[in-house]
């Protein structure tokens, strides 16, 4: 069963939530993790995507869009399908409903922003993740 960590955002908007979902994402890259970042929608990927190259001036993470075509070579994967290239080490998931195949992965992360609506999603998340045995963690995050 995954270790569940749920970074839980002072902050509103999805701003926050995608720049804290790029620094889960430098840091599972960084210590040599298959990641696959699961956007709500092809719009959320190209934000993130963008966001990913220009977050920081000093940070550089190799990564490719997915788009259900081919095999990418990037151990940092972005995408809006449910069914990723390959079993990713660490989802990445922007908000997306709790994918069916979550239980193959070794570690996932969440992010609630602190909107009612994102709020709301997170809880629906975390009881669902509870209920199925994941080990859960709680993480608070400042900007």
């Amino acid at each position: 069963m995954p270790e569940v960590d749920f970074y839980v955002l002072s902050e509103a908007g999805e701003a926050g939530v995608l720049r804290a979902a790029c620094r889960v994402t430098e840091k599972g890259w960084a210590q040599g993790l298959r990641v696959y970042v699961l956007a709500r929608d092809d719009d959320e990927a190209a934000r993130f995507d963008e966001l990913l190259w220009t977050l920081r001036a000093d940070s550089f993470v190799p990564h490719e869009r997915w788009d259900g075509a081919g095999t990418p070579i990037a151990r940092v994967t972005v995408g809006a399908l449910d069914a990723p290239p390959a079993t990713p080490e660490l989802l990445v998931n922007l908000g997306a409903p709790v994918p069916g195949w979550f239980r193959d992965c070794r570690r996932i992360a969440e992010f609630v922003g602190a909107d009612a609506p994102l709020k709301e999603a997170g809880r629906h998340r975390y009881r669902e993740y509870r209920e199925a045995g994941a080990q859960l963690r709680t993480h608070e995050v400042q900007p």
